[in-house]
């Protein structure tokens, strides 16, 4: 099946792009938002507080401690795994979650496994991933409006964290945020 991609499929794709690819998807049930698509994390990861507010419980969960680390070597503890249901126009496919208890403007990762997975194609150019169906292409349409919030909101937080450890620190403010 060939999966194409053209100009006039960008006609409501808000320019100038640099956006993340933020999708909603129905998970175990439950519409979600906030999905972000990596197809350069080698992952599958849902916020403990979005299985809370999933009404998912621990008892679901597999625990298993290890360590995950970060792009500049932050480290993440994730406190087990889930199996949980995605659902996207038809097609059915359980996927293993690993749960991490942190702040994030995201409620899910969706890294190559899914990607690989799902044989889709995704492209933030477009804001949008294909996935071939026995019916045909499946088309699933990112949300910029959701990354727009979620930067905004990671952007306040990590100006507040960075002032919070100037004033701790007595550090000068070399960035010019004050």
């Amino acid at each position: 099946m060939e999966i194409t991609f053209n100009e006039t499929e960008r006609i409501d794709v808000h320019d100038p792009l640099y956006d993340v690819l933020v999708i909603i998807v129905y998970i175990a049930n439950h519409f979600v938002k906030k999905i972000l698509v990596d197809g350069g994390s080698s992952i599958i990861i849902i916020l403990l507080d979005a299985l809370k507010r999933m009404n998912i419980s621990g008892a679901e969960r597999v625990k298993r401690s290890s360590v995950l680390i970060g792009f500049s070597s932050e480290t993440k503890h994730i406190f087990g795994e889930i199996k949980l249901p995605i659902y996207i126009e038809g097609v059915n496919s359980m996927q293993h979650f690993c749960v991490i208890d942190t702040l994030s403007s995201y409620n899910v990762l969706l890294g190559r496994p899914w990607i690989h997975d799902m044989k889709e194609v995704l492209l933030t150019y477009h804001q949008c991933v294909k996935m071939p169906a026995p019916w045909g292409t499946v088309k699933i349409t990112g949300d910029q409006h959701e990354f727009k919030e979620g930067y905004k909101t990671w952007m306040k937080s990590s100006t507040i964290a960075q002032k919070t450890y100037q004033l701790k620190s007595g550090a000068q403010d070399v960035l010019g945020t004050r």
